[in-house]
């Protein structure tokens, strides 16, 4: 008995939503050909005084200016924000700044003597 009302259920459901199923469907393929023939005379006009139909909109124009702002925000200022691969690109290394890569003569003149270490021949003659 309770599949019978189940199924008689499940008949009645069917016989009222799909004449609105059917009348959603209808409404959407007309405002979808409206859609298509408003998009077709807006194309064509704008062909015709040479503009496009895939320009940034004012919003998309402002939206891009905020990013741009958000990653760069340092642009205003004259500075450039960006990272470098470079390390020598970095503040640190102003003109006092002797790079471990300059020649030897360079480097030997700014830092101290060192005393060498005796070699091993000089320390088994001692015992």
């Amino acid at each position: 008995m309770a599949s019978f009302f189940k199924n008689f259920g499940k008949g009645i459901l069917y016989v009222f939503l799909f004449p609105l199923i059917l009348v959603g469907i209808v409404l959407y393929a007309v405002f979808g050909i409206f859609v298509f023939i408003f998009q077709l005379f807006k194309l064509i006009y704008l062909f015709f005084t040479g503009r496009t139909l895939f320009t940034d909109l004012e919003e998309d124009i402002s939206a891009k200016a905020i990013l741009e702002k958000m990653q760069n925000p340092n642009k205003e200022e004259g500075r450039n924000s960006q990272l470098s691969l470079y390390p020598s690109d970095s503040p640190i290394y102003t003109s006092n700044y002797a790079s471990p890569f300059d020649s030897k003569k360079e480097v030997e003149e700014d830092q101290p003597e060192i005393a060498e270490e005796p070699e091993e021949e000089d320390m088994n003659h001692d015992l």
